[in-house]
């Protein structure tokens, strides 16, 4: 890990408070962090960059924390499902990050920013399609937007960990039960409401199709795969959490059949995606 994660003030603070949960949002962050870092390396001082959904504000934290000439942004309406979220914010929020409780339907186009991102956001956003056009305007001419989430071509519901049974109504109706017990139990009541279910396919046909986002150029970084699957291996916790489809990606990357998966990239079941203006 990067020495000056190991070493970052921020963290050592937010651990030493030693809040329910925190070491499960830390390694997301850390997770984004990752992914993100390598196109703000990119960037020049005073360039603007924006986190769409900044939930804990850790993440922004430690960007801000890593790169001080670039202005940092968040925004973080608290839907539904993220109750236990507040506190983390709050506390990041007072450590000097910027995150305004609002959604991206109240950003204003004359702001433009050289790179936007959401990480686990893009599957509760109510229209992502939506999403894409406004985003397509809130970008400078050499601008990214870097989208990080599930891909639901893969019958398989990450947050709740279960199967999907062709849709998300059939999927409810019959693991209603596993759903309300984990939501009342994970204080994330609202969350399954909040998931759209969005494919990858899907997305790649709206850019074909939308007068706006066709405006929009993505790449597909299928290398997400294996990055995925060696954070299964090496993160307990998310190895934990994950236990179904890590034990089946583990026993797949073992045979050397992992790449199977390249051959039909509709069908991974996480996805990083770079858009880019045309």
């Amino acid at each position: 890990m990067n020495n000056k994660i190991e070493t970052s003030i921020f963290l050592k603070k937010l651990r030493s408070l030693k809040i329910k949960n925190s070491d499960i949002w830390i390694n997301e962050a850390l997770f984004g962090f990752y992914h993100i870092k390598e196109y703000c390396k990119k960037l020049e001082g005073n360039n603007k960059v924006l986190e769409i959904g900044s939930g804990s504000g850790i993440l922004l934290n430690l960007l801000s924390e890593n790169f001080k000439d670039i202005i940092f942004e968040g925004i973080e309406p608290f839907g539904e499902g993220f109750s236990s979220l507040n506190y983390l914010n709050s506390f990041s929020r007072e450590n000097g990050v910027s995150i305004k409780n609002i959604g991206y339907e109240e950003l204003s186009s004359n702001n433009k920013y050289d790179l936007i991102f959401c990480i686990n956001v893009f599957e509760h956003l109510n229209d992502w399609r939506n999403f894409l056009e406004k985003i397509s305007f809130l970008l400078n001419g050499n601008g990214k937007l870097i989208v990080l989430c599930p891909n639901y071509g893969f019958p398989y519901e990450s947050h709740f960990r279960i199967p999907v049974i062709f849709n998300k109504k059939i999927t409810y109706y019959i693991f209603k039960k596993l759903i309300r017990i984990f939501e009342n139990k994970n204080d994330c009541v609202g969350l399954w409401d909040s998931l759209n279910f969005v494919k990858k396919r899907e997305i790649m046909n709206h850019l074909k199709d939308s007068k706006y986002s066709k405006n929009l150029k993505i790449i597909d970084h299928l290398l997400i795969l294996d990055f995925m699957v060696n954070r299964i291996i090496n993160d307990r916790e998310f190895r934990k959490r994950q236990r179904l489809i890590g034990t089946i990606a583990i026993a797949l990357k073992r045979l050397g059949l992992l790449n199977i998966f390249k051959i039909f990239p509709n069908f991974i079941p996480y996805m990083k995606l770079e858009f880019s203006r045309k």
